[in-house]
């Protein structure tokens, strides 16, 4: 029966009959997992081998042997360089992973291990690498019924992992190899514990939009106004302010006319004359203002976190300082604030715009 799973590892760790390389068109050595291919497989010969091939069109693959691995086989799959989305990254990445396939099963091979594909230095974001990817996946297993074969998705960045996880999780709940939009379930506040000190008290963790909680999130779809302007979500506020604080019109023009998250958070990064210092005095007061916006401008947001009550709000991401915990939302670690790794601005912030809404009515 065929199998998908994922693993946090290295790639040439797995037993396999074939491992994929993220390969770059040219076939010559990289960084990266690249790298560590060809030097498990023992550089020289792997080299020769795709030098003899010359050439890989982005979007398809190509097979050599694997010397020295474990692998029989090396399928060399060309990923697509991220350019924004709009230039068929996804179809050419979906491509990688269904010729990696079916160059597998036309030679013989019953198993096979991958990267995440053009997630590293090409940039590709990681959850909608992982979205396409396990999507294509699934659906060659499913139009191959005759065919068996046992993926696994070999992955050491514990982020990335866990991201895997948690859409290989969603994906099989909806038991759907679609382009997963958002279905139209009912919201619910889902309520854990915390130990703060000595009390142990209710708590809501929440990360991104999509997980429990989501709506909690400064990326949450949310509209509203804040002096005339209209906004798509906290995140696109508090971008835009960081720009217009620090005298960069252009930047912040440019976070206006997007409503993506992702690329508001890049271009708030690309702020001229932006000072630390400055940002870390004024920053709380700046999310402050656009939670407070978000919850009392959109009535069944303003419900949903007055449902939680008196709990801790705890925004959980393992590499966030500053605004999360420092813990991921799958690290047991998250339920003692003792073992905190990050000061959790935005969740109490969140505490402090429900408790003004309470007093508002």
């Amino acid at each position: 029966m065929s199998s998908i799973d994922i693993r946090n590892t290295g790639i040439t760790s797995i037993e396999t009959d074939a491992v994929v390389n993220a390969a770059n068109e040219r076939l010559m050595e990289g960084g990266g997992v690249c790298g560590v291919i060809f030097s498990a497989a023992g550089s020289r010969e792997l080299q020769k081998a795709c030098d003899k091939i010359g050439h890989c069109d982005t979007g398809d693959a190509v097979i050599t042997s694997g010397f020295n691995l474990k692998a029989k086989y090396v399928i060399h799959a060309v990923g697509p360089i991220w350019s924004g989305g709009h230039h068929g990254e996804r179809k050419l990445l979906k491509s990688a992973y269904r010729r990696s396939l079916e160059v597998a099963r036309e030679n013989g091979c019953t198993s096979i291990v991958f990267p995440l594909i053009s997630a590293g230095i090409f940039g590709y974001p990681a959850e909608k690498a992982w979205e396409d990817a396990l999507t294509t996946c699934r659906e060659y297993i499913d139009s191959n019924p005759d065919f068996q074969i046992r993926i696994v998705f070999a992955e050491i960045n514990e982020d990335k992992y866990e991201t895997g996880l948690r859409v290989l999780k969603r994906l099989e709940l909806k038991g759907d190899t679609s382009d997963h939009e958002t279905g139209n379930e009912e919201t619910v506040v889902v309520f854990d514990k915390i130990s703060m000190g000595n009390r142990v008290c209710d708590a809501v963790y929440f990360h991104k939009i999509d997980e429990q909680n989501g709506f909690l999130s400064n990326w949450y779809g949310s509209a509203f106004e804040i002096e005339e302007k209209k906004f798509t979500s906290v995140e696109q506020y508090i971008m835009y302010r960081k720009a217009e604080i620090f005298g960069d019109t252009e930047i912040a023009d440019r976070i206006l006319a997007t409503d993506d998250p992702e690329t508001q958070k890049a271009l708030g990064r690309k702020v001229h004359g932006y000072s630390g210092y400055v940002w870390d005095g004024i920053r709380q007061m700046v999310v402050y203002r656009g939670l407070m916006a978000k919850f009392s401008q959109n009535e069944d947001l303003k419900e949903l976190l007055l449902k939680t009550g008196d709990a801790y709000l705890v925004e959980c991401a393992m590499r966030d300082k500053i605004w999360a915990c420092g813990r991921s939302l799958y690290d047991e670690r998250r339920k003692d604030a003792s073992l905190w790794d990050g000061t959790n601005i935005l969740g109490f912030a969140l505490m402090e715009v429900r408790e003004r809404l309470k007093k508002n009515g």
